[in-house]
């Protein structure tokens, strides 16, 4: 006789083990029960359906029911460390040294990646009973995974190595991330710029509402991106032209969680607009002091008494010697007109006039009176005076000199010929030789008529005229006018302590036509790369370049070398180059800016050897 309810229990039991067989059977790992020596005893569909597709179905190495899956783990740890990490691991479950074991592998299909999830659990953690085993395919997570590294290993190298500032910051402009770039325009390590340094501790005071106005628009939402201007502030005080172009991270809900900063140096832009007003300024000024002298230079030249044709002949040399002065200052970016230029310029037909005094720059004002002085004593000795007649002498000669009164610049003019000559006459020309050239210059100038010649002196406050140019060795071994103007030209720039001056602020076009221009960029770990602007010097020259360049930057000062090339044909190459160092924004490099003048007449036919490298500052 049955036992009351019997039947129901067993139903149930059996009711229940269906219910773990499909709930086994449905699981998407591929599952496996082991007995306490690693047969397997079970296994779920897709163990069987992944053994299938893979060739390790049945047979003695398969991994079907009755298979010793420790066997099989052996024979595969032989030349796969992923095996022998899976034997370990499953036997420490097998003998109960621990409960649990799992690990991630990769194992490929011939056409496609795919990683797994192992997992070893003991089925009982007081017993060595056995062990469940499940291998889980987790390809989706493991490429994401991938691709999200790569992704970030993309990002991380154009933020590292992207030439502007760039940055992460928090939505309320505290500093989270920052690439070198940036660190090199705000000065400051990443350490303090992430510590304690928010975006508007290091804006310029005068910026700040406008970097204010600018976050909070975008704290708002009205817009997603944002550019604006703005002087940042390094720990020596010093302000840093920056445009900043500010880029929304939002959260689900649309709040700000963060922004993506690309700050770009504009300092030499901005210096560069600020030079260009200058000169826009300085022109317009110059523009109506020239059009008043040019006014009163007709007026004057036209009331002398003088026919038309000698009025006419007067005012135009008068605007010759103008124009000459203006394009001297022109060419200094009107900082000034060297006296020696002006003085040989308007002797220029005249070459056995004798010429003599220290290097000195004249003021704009002062070389406007001091053009026309000379273009008058040049006109007045060429019809009447030294330069007029074969047995004629002119020496011009000028000093600087420290007197009681303070320190002194002194002019003499002085003719020498054997016949007496006609005084200077009077009108505009006497006027500007006496009254003009007093006025100006406060001084009291002297014309002394005498039989054997005429004398022209005078002598002025220094500071009415201009000042004395200290002349570098270096400077006067150039034999091109055109290398002396390259010269001139970078030591104004210079700082009142030698600083280098920027490139930004250097005008090379002006050179561009009259040599070949290369430009290096010397970076501190020795690389460098070169240009040529313009017209290119000849390979012969260009041969040691790199060393002469990585020369010139490493000194920081001017090189200046002589060359002569010899190609067999009887036409020797002469050459003369001058390599000028400068800094460049931020101090990741020093630029370097070379101009090549060829032609025999810069070494004088004679020489035989080559100078390179053989004149330095």
């Amino acid at each position: 006789m049955k036992e009351p309810g019997r039947d129901s229990a067993e139903f149930a039991r059996r009711a229940a083990e269906a219910q773990c067989r499909r709930g086994f059977e449905a699981l998407p790992a591929h599952v496996a029960v082991l007995d306490e020596t690693g047969a397997i005893m079970l296994v779920n569909r897709a163990w069987t359906d992944f053994a299938r597709d893979n060739g390790a179905g049945s047979g003695a190495f398969g991994v079907a029911v009755g298979v010793n899956y420790l066997d099989v783990c052996r024979r595969a740890s032989g030349a796969d460390a992923t095996a022998r990490q899976a034997l370990v691991g499953l036997e420490a479950v097998l003998c109960g040294a621990v409960a649990h074991f799992e690990m991630e592998y990769p194992c490929d299909a011939p056409n496609e990646r795919r990683w797994f999830l192992m997992t070893a659990d003991a089925l009982d953690p007081q017993l060595p009973m056995g062990a469940i085993v499940s291998h889980l395919d987790i390809s989706g997570r493991k490429l994401a995974e991938l691709a999200l590294a790569e992704s970030e290993q993309r990002y991380r190298a154009v933020f590292d190595g992207a030439a502007v500032g760039m940055a992460e910051l928090a939505a309320d402009g505290r500093w989270q991330r920052a690439n070198a770039a940036l660190l090199r325009i705000v000065g400051r390590s990443a350490e303090e710029l992430l510590a304690n340094a928010p975006l508007g501790a290091l804006t310029h005071p005068d910026d700040i509402d406008a970097a204010s106005a600018c976050l909070e628009m975008l704290r708002a939402g009205v817009v997603d991106r944002c550019t604006m201007e703005t002087r940042l502030v390094r720990p020596d005080g010093a302000a840093v032209w920056t445009e900043t172009a500010l880029s929304c991270l939002r959260a689900d809900d649309g709040a700000l969680a963060g922004l993506i900063a690309v700050i770009a140096d504009i300092s030499d832009r901005k210096r560069a607009e600020e030079r260009q007003w200058a000169m826009m300024r300085e022109l317009e000024h110059r523009g109506k002091n020239l059009l008043a002298v040019v006014q009163s230079i007709a007026q004057r030249s036209l009331a002398d008494g003088r026919s038309l044709a000698e009025a006419r002949a007067a005012f135009l040399g008068r605007l010759q010697a103008l124009a000459a002065t203006y394009g001297a200052l022109i060419d200094e970016g009107f900082g000034g007109a060297r006296l020696d230029r002006l003085v040989n310029t308007a002797l220029a037909a005249f070459p056995h006039a004798e010429v003599e005094g220290p290097s000195f720059v004249l003021t704009v004002k002062a070389a406007q009176t001091f053009g026309l002085i000379v273009h008058e004593l040049t006109t007045n000795a060429a019809k009447f005076g030294a330069l007029s007649r074969p047995d004629g002498a002119l020496r011009v000669t000028w000093d600087v000199r420290k007197t009681a009164e303070g320190a002194k610049f002194a002019f003499d003019w002085r003719e020498r010929y054997e016949s007496p000559a006609p005084p200077v006459e009077t009108g505009f020309g006497a006027t500007i030789l006496s009254r003009i050239a007093a006025a100006e210059f406060a001084c009291a100038p002297e014309l002394v008529h005498a039989p054997d010649g005429f004398h022209y002196r005078f002598e002025a406050p220094l500071d009415r005229l201009g000042g004395l140019v200290p002349v570098a060795p270096l400077r006067r071994a150039l034999a091109s006018e055109a290398l002396g103007a390259f010269y001139d030209q970078w030591a104004r720039l210079r700082g009142p302590r030698g600083e280098l001056p920027q490139l930004s602020q250097f005008d090379w076009s002006r050179f561009v036509a009259v040599g070949a221009l290369t430009l290096a960029s010397v970076q501190p770990k020795g690389g460098l790369s070169l240009a040529q602007i313009g017209r290119a010097a000849p390979p012969e020259l260009q041969g040691d370049d790199p060393a002469a360049f990585r020369c010139c930057a490493e000194d920081e000062a001017p090189r200046h070398d002589r060359l002569r090339f010899d190609f067999g044909d009887g036409a020797p190459l002469g050459a003369e180059r001058l390599l000028l160092p400068f800094s460049a924004t931020g101090g990741a490099a020093t630029h370097v800016l070379g101009l090549s003048i060829l032609g025999l007449s810069i070494l004088g036919g004679g020489d035989q050897e080559s100078e390179r490298g053989g004149s330095r500052r």
